[in-house]
C-alpha cells in the first residue's frame, strides 16, 4: 500500500521566504468609483505580492532549500491569479468603452 502524501513544506528550510501578506480592505467612503477603484488597487497589490512570493520560492528551490511541489503550488496560484485579474481588466475597459459610445 503507498504511504499517504505529507504535508507540502514540511521540513523545509525557507528562511527569508514570506508568504504574501494578507491586505485590510480600506473602510467604504460612500463613492462608488473611489471605492472600487480602491478594492481593484488592493486585490492587484495581492496579486503583485503572490508573484513575489513563487519568485522567492524558485530561488529557495534552486538553492535547493524548497520542494518542487511548494514551487508548482505557487506558481500556479500566481498564474491564476494573473490570468483573472487580465481577464477582469480587459472586460472593464470593454465595458467602459462601450458605455462611452452610446448615444444618449
Amino acid at each position: 500500500m503507498a504511504d499517504p502524501i505529507g504535508q507540502i513544506g514540511r521540513g523545509l528550510d525557507l528562511e527569508g521566504v514570506t508568504e504574501a501578506p494578507k491586505l485590510s480592505r480600506a473602510p467604504l467612503t460612500g463613492n462608488i468609483f473611489e471605492d472600487v477603484l480602491s478594492r481593484a488597487v488592493e486585490s492587484l497589490e495581492k496579486v503583485s505580492n503572490t508573484e513575489l512570493y513563487a519568485n522567492q520560492l524558485i530561488e529557495q528551490y534552486i538553492a535547493g532549500k524548497a520542494d518542487l511541489q511548494d514551487v508548482m503550488v505557487a506558481t500556479s496560484k500566481m498564474s491564476l491569479m494573473v490570468q483573472l485579474a487580465v481577464t477582469t481588466i480587459t472586460t472593464a475597459v470593454n465595458t467602459f468603452k462601450e458605455i462611452t459610445q452610446m448615444q444618449v
